[in-house]
């Protein structure tokens, strides 16, 4: 049933005209689909709604690209809200080298990827290097799929070389996902993930250990056991379960690998590259559950190279998320890559040809222009130079929430209701949306509790809030259809326009850092900065009884075996870092005690004071300088102006006033205006522009790629038709002949 909070989208033109370029490219030639202008939860709405509506045109689930891992939790988190199962496909360290490792994310791979195969998600949400990552080929994962049940006909051994070629371990007790145990006619077996048939007829998805007893090659009995106990908790009919391992080694790989090995020992100088191999070349004889480096030559076992994409179909659906940043996070994978091959190349313990992980930057490229591929982006970027199916600008904002503030709720609620808005909100539980219902109904709203099925948004009506509850995504304001889908449950303020015209602002205390307010605000593991010893890394509470007084201590760990004890009073001295790399943990940690700290905030303070100095001769400069004044306002800038179809916001009228008393003053203008996404930011400067014509003077707007030249462009061509102003666009969707005409159109 389709739901409230994302049901809205579907009364958006743009979505409607979205829709009909993902199902025409469904049925032709795809080409890349770029959806801009998206903000809050539009993106995640448009997510389910692009799956639900296009169901019946793939047989594979809808493949999500993210920057970030933080991302693709959330967003599984979120859809699965929905009804809509959905997967993390995780990205894994690979093991080089010839020791015991973890196989928690292998296993949680290998879930994954069986569930593709079976049909089982709505949704596979990655990474660009997660999704490019080699793996095990599609069809080696069927294979090695294990499925028994009481027709089943296999000797206990046999059964045993069958888990072994699937990666399993054999331990003389299992207690542990990836291991089995053979006692005469008793195999226990914990697969990482399998789905079981009970007795009852119900079905257990998940790790959970399994025992298969034969009475010589039949199964007499089956059930999960408890690994502690080691006793049958319930019966099943029967299990399927994949292998233990992504890399599994196979009688012919087993010899192409030994062979490879031997070659390299005879060819290698290096005594300790020799140690390597003689090690690695012992390891092959023995069991191969006991290869732990068997990543290291994941090309050789399997020739074919395929990575997650490969277990989609052609003509699935592909939605890339910030493409911009998907590709920046390619691109330093990428580089991480090479320098991890190029350290291994040097050690001298394996063939260049073999020094292969994963798929390149051109066949990710390649595999979203096969595939019907919609780019949602709050900015039209990261595709430049490609041809587009379309091009499609939502107009949507990002709302504020509104924890625990009751009063702005309300102020808001009639702003929205003026604009004529349908308005919907989301809160914890059902209790909450009672109560809030309740508070809203005293003061003088009329309000509406639904549980989550909305049919159409034209079911919801004017001048009621709707409450919903079970579900919850960012919000997001439609400002066409005039929707909005606010929450109150988080904390966030709200974004507008304004403007900074060189002024003096307050002092900022540490640019790389965040005030705690509280201890209980840390986690174990944060980066954080002290202002006399420099960055560490939270370590959690201590109690230190010092002199018969015990107190709790911050603890801090500094490069090496550093490591400061700080009373909890003094936590106006630390902050939170959040400078560069502070979401992927890689920040070099100081030193306490040394010199480097001391010198950094050194240069740091100078640096700003020389900064200081040249903003004073600049602004000095600019002061002394004649600069040029523009007319004042008269009936065709008024014109211009009531022609804009919508209400300017207080934020707008101020940031547009400010920047046309710069431009009639004598003084060079220089003025910054920041906004968020949606709140007007192109209408200032289109004003600022007219202005400047009707004074005589030609304007050019410079912007960052060619995606969002072409946006501009036609915006700028609608804005400024109906008054005489001639538009052109320099970029390389022109031909060379059209931007000469257009450079000397503007010479002349």
């Amino acid at each position: 049933m389709p739901n409230i909070l994302t049901t809205p989208i579907r009364a958006d033109r743009e979505y409607t005209q979205l829709l009909e370029s993902v199902n025409k490219a469904f049925s032709d030639k795809p080409l890349p689909i770029l959806a801009g202008g998206l903000s809050g939860g539009s993106p995640d709405a448009i997510t389910v709604c692009l799956e639900e509506d296009t169901r019946g045109l793939r047989k594979c689930p809808t493949l999500i690209i993210c920057p970030e891992e933080k991302e693709c939790q959330r967003l599984r988190r979120d859809l699965e809200q929905f009804g809509h199962p959905s997967a993390f496909y995780i990205t894994r360290d690979l093991s080089f080298h010839n020791m015991t490792a973890s196989h928690e994310f292998e296993h949680e791979r290998l879930k994954v990827l069986s569930g593709i195969v079976s049909g089982h998600y709505d949704f596979v949400i990655t990474t660009p290097d997660a999704a490019l990552g080699y793996t095990i080929p599609k069809e080696t994962l069927k294979k090695s799929t294990i499925s028994v049940d009481f027709e089943t006909r296999i000797e206990p051994s046999d059964m045993a070389a069958r888990l072994v070629s699937a990666g399993f371990s054999r331990v003389d007790m299992v207690e542990g996902a990836g291991q089995f145990a053979l006692r005469g006619g008793i195999v226990d077996i914990y697969p990482p993930y399998g789905e079981y048939l009970e007795s009852d007829g119900e079905v257990r998805e998940g790790s959970y250990p399994l025992r298969i007893e034969f009475f010589d090659d039949e199964i007499d009995r089956m059930g999960i056991f408890d690994p502690e106990t080691q006793r049958m908790t319930s019966k099943i009919d029967s299990a399927t379960f994949t292998p233990a391992k992504e890399v599994l080694i196979g009688r012919e790989s087993r010899e192409l690998l030994d062979a490879a090995l031997r070659k390299r020992f005879r060819e290698t100088k290096d005594e300790k590259a020799c140690e390597v191999l003689t090690r690695e070349i012992a390891a092959l004889t023995g069991d191969v559950s006991d290869i732990h480096f068997a990543d290291k030559y994941i090309s050789l076992i399997y020739p074919e190279k395929c990575c997650l994409l490969d277990y989609f179909d052609e003509k699935s659906l592909v939605i890339v998320r910030s493409t911009a940043a998907v590709l920046d996070r390619l691109k330093a994978e990428k580089w991480h890559e090479e320098q991890m091959i190029e350290e291994l190349g040097k050690s001298g313990t394996i063939a260049a040809k073999y020094l292969d992980y994963s798929g390149s930057a051109a066949y990710f490229d390649s595999f979203c222009d096969r595939n019907v591929t919609v780019h949602l982006n709050s900015l039209a970027g990261g595709l430049s130079g490609k041809r587009l199916m379309g091009m499609f600008g939502f107009r949507t904002r990002q709302p504020v929430s509104y924890t625990e503030n009751f009063n702005l709720l309300c102020e808001d609620m009639i702003g929205y209701q003026k604009g004529g808005y349908k308005v919907i909100v989301m809160t914890e539980n059902e209790t909450a949306a009672r109560n809030l219902s309740d508070m809203l109904r005293d003061a003088d709203f009329v309000t509406a509790l639904c549980s989550g099925e909305l049919e159409s948004a034209s079911e919801l009506r004017d001048k009621v809030i709707y409450i919903t509850w079970k579900r919850s995504i960012p919000g997001y304001e439609l400002i066409s259809p005039r929707i909005a889908v606010i929450s109150n449950e988080g904390g966030r303020t709200r974004g507008g326009l304004h403007t900074s015209g060189g002024k003096k602002r307050g002092k900022k205390k540490r640019s790389d850092a965040k005030s705690i307010l509280s201890y209980a605000e840390l986690e174990v593991g944060d980066i954080v900065v002290h202002e006399m010893y420099g960055i560490g890394r939270y370590m959690g509470l201590e109690k230190i009884k010092i002199d018969g007084v015990t107190r709790d201590y911050i603890s801090i760990q500094y490069a090496g075996s550093d490591k400061l004890c700080m009373p909890v009073e003094k936590m106006d001295l630390v902050s939170k870092y959040i400078g560069a790399h502070s979401d992927d943990g890689m920040v070099k940690l100081s030193k306490m005690g040394g010199e480097q700290w001391k010198k950094s905030t050194s240069r740091a303070k100078g640096a700003a004071r020389e900064m200081a100095k040249d903003l004073i001769k600049l602004y000095a400069e600019r002061l002394r300088r004649p600069g040029f004044a523009f007319d004042p306002d008269d009936d065709m800038q008024q014109s211009f102006e009531e022609s804009f179809d919508f209400d300017e916001t207080d934020c707008q009228l101020d940031a547009i006033a400010e920047i046309k008393q710069d431009m009639m003053s004598k003084t060079p203008m220089d003025r910054l205006l920041c906004g968020d996404v949606g709140f007007g930011k192109t209408e200032v400067a289109f004003r600022a522009a007219y202005k400047a014509v009707l004074s005589g003077k030609q304007v050019a707007i410079l912007v960052p790629t060619t995606i969002l030249a072409l946006q501009h462009f036609q915006t700028a061509q609608s804005r400024m038709r109906d008054f005489a102003v001639s538009v052109a666009m320099i970029s390389r969707f022109r031909t060379p002949k059209q931007i000469e005409q257009s450079l000397r159109r503007l010479e002349r």
